[in-house]
């Protein structure tokens, strides 16, 4: 036996492992060294061999550790260079530098220093920040500087995480997150949901290129109330820093207060400033008195609830006393119900028949009170 122990001792060093505390060897001493050699070439080795209190440090090629394995049981299957081992728990290095703190029921140990496979109950923690990746499937990649975490569900200072699968790309510090993937901010509190996501831990952004869904809350947890606001876009991406999402692209936002409905191919909504910005053509649509408001872009801020649109701008809505505005510029203050437009403004009703035009326009819609200034206002009465 104690042979045998040297024989597969020399070969784990061979392979680039170092075992600490595999086995109390008992025995006649040590063997000779000739001897050893001799019957190693002889004898073949068990396909697999157990050992209890395996430590497995890893090198790379500079001599810099990769990781720092410790189990309690651990099986060698010599035919694959694994090593099998229970309730694992160690170290992850990239370049010399600790990455995560580890632990799983099992994992496998490559030989080539090619990976690390860890499966079930595994917690991965960055000593750095406190972050911390759970899932049911880890492996680590040292050559690629890639950790792959499967069934994920991962907590941030910034913000929560889940996903079917999430690649890490650690010299990047950049997160690829892929299927059914939730990712909720702490404060303020928001929540995004698409099919994939990418978040540049550095640069502090959440993007995604496939259909988004950007939810806001206003109390403490998603699980305390609904979402007062709520977006869906073909893409975007949020700012952890400035709090400004940009969404692109079929963007349908629904506001609570005031109850209006953003369409447009660009939105940036800060949720500092309270504003909700469109340098393209917008549709605003007011839910409870059927205005609609469109132009080439527009700014809402949201504590004035004040609309200022330019460019093309119509506002049309009442059906029970149906309207048509046009002009250069239209500011509407939506508690009030007022409006201000400004540039070649043409004012359309149908009951009475009645178009105005003129420079500069003041009135209510809602009651079809317009008052006409500036330049040659031109009334015209339909009988």
């Amino acid at each position: 036996m104690t042979q045998l122990m040297t024989q597969l001792g020399y070969l784990l060093i061979f392979q680039g492992f170092l075992l600490i505390g595999l086995l109390a060897v008992g025995g006649c001493g040590s063997p000779d060294p000739n001897s050893t050699a001799k019957n190693g070439a002889e004898e073949k080795l068990d396909p697999s061999l157990t050992f209890k209190d395996v430590t497995l440090d890893q090198v790379n090629e500079e001599g810099e550790k990769i990781w720092t394995v410790r189990s309690p049981l651990a099986k060698y299957r010599n035919e694959k260079k694994i090593v099998n081992v229970e309730l694992p728990q160690g170290e992850l290095f990239q370049n010399g530098k600790l990455l995560y703190k580890f632990s799983a029921k099992k994992g496998e140990v490559h030989q080539n220093g090619e990976k690390i496979l860890l499966q079930e109950n595994i917690v991965a923690t960055d000593p750095e920040n406190g972050a911390a990746l759970r899932g049911q499937e880890l492996e680590w990649f040292p050559k690629q500087n890639l950790l792959i975490v499967r069934q994920l569900i991962g907590t941030h200072p910034q913000m929560e995480i889940s996903a079917q699968e999430g690649k890490v790309l650690t010299k990047m510090n950049q997160l690829e997150l892929q299927g059914n993937v939730v990712a909720t901010t702490k404060e303020p509190v928001l929540q995004m949901r698409s099919e994939a996501l990418v978040w540049l831990v550095k640069q502090q952004l959440v993007k995604s290129d496939r259909t988004l869904e950007f939810d806001r809350y206003l109390c403490n947890s998603v699980a305390n109330c609904a979402p007062s606001d709520r977006s869906v876009s073909d893409r975007g991406e949020y700012n952890l820093q400035t709090l400004v999402a940009k969404l692109e692209n079929n963007v349908q936002l629904t506001l609570s207060q005031p109850p209006i409905n953003v369409q447009s191919d660009l939105i940036l909504w800060s949720l500092t400033a309270q504003t909700v910005t469109s340098e393209k053509p917008l549709q605003a649509f007011h839910r409870q008195r059927q205005f609609t408001l469109t132009g080439n872009q527009g700014v809402l801020n949201l504590p004035t609830e004040l609309l200022t649109v330019t460019g093309n701008v119509r506002a049309t809505g009442n059906p029970q006393k149906p309207f048509n505005l046009q002009a250069n510029l239209m500011v509407w203050d939506i508690p009030k119900e007022e409006m201000e437009a400004e540039g070649n403004v043409v004012y359309q009703q149908a009951n009475p028949p009645l178009t105005l035009s003129g420079q500069k326009a003041f009135g209510k819609l809602r009651n079809q009170t317009v008052l006409m200034t500036g330049g040659n206002v031109v009334t015209e009465v339909v009988p």
